[in-house]
């Protein structure tokens, strides 16, 4: 059997492009971005409940996931978009039982136009003391509202 040749792009690749997140902390010594739009596409790196002093904000739960949530907000905003341009999440916490209120607190923040989720439970997180990671992706210009038609 002969491997088949790659198709050809209709349209030529976008680039990856960091983006750079005011008040987050640079992760390029740690070999990755906070954040990278390619095209209308917008990929956030896992964000935890860090406060402008990139410490942890709270021994609590809720706190942290605010913090966290408030991260991927900013960094989809500098991007170039908004939160109803989020289209999937995935959430990592040290205790599944969180997950109702994480859930109520994204009901909250999206309102009616929920993400995609996933919730993981996982033994630790990589900064000490958090509870709970935020990874999102979003689409530029997905979350403005449809003409009427």
């Amino acid at each position: 059997m002969v491997p088949a040749e790659p198709a050809e792009l209709a349209e030529p690749v976008v680039p990856a492009e960091p983006v750079v997140v005011p008040g987050l902390e640079d992760a390029s010594p740690f070999g990755y971005s906070q954040c990278v739009r390619v095209g209308p596409f917008v990929y956030v790196a896992g964000q935890c409940g860090l406060g402008p002093d990139h410490e942890i904000v709270s021994a609590e739960f809720e706190p942290q996931a605010r913090a966290a949530l408030d991260r991927v907000r900013r960094a989809v905003e500098a991007a170039g978009g908004t939160l109803a341009d989020v289209v999937t999440m995935t959430v990592f916490v040290t205790d599944v039982r969180f997950g109702r209120v994480f859930t109520s607190m994204r009901r909250e923040l999206f309102g009616t136009r929920l993400p995609a989720s996933a919730l993981v439970g996982v033994s630790s997180l990589m900064v000490p003391g958090a509870m709970v990671e935020v990874q999102a992706t979003a689409v530029i210009g997905s979350g403005r509202d449809l003409p009427e038609g």
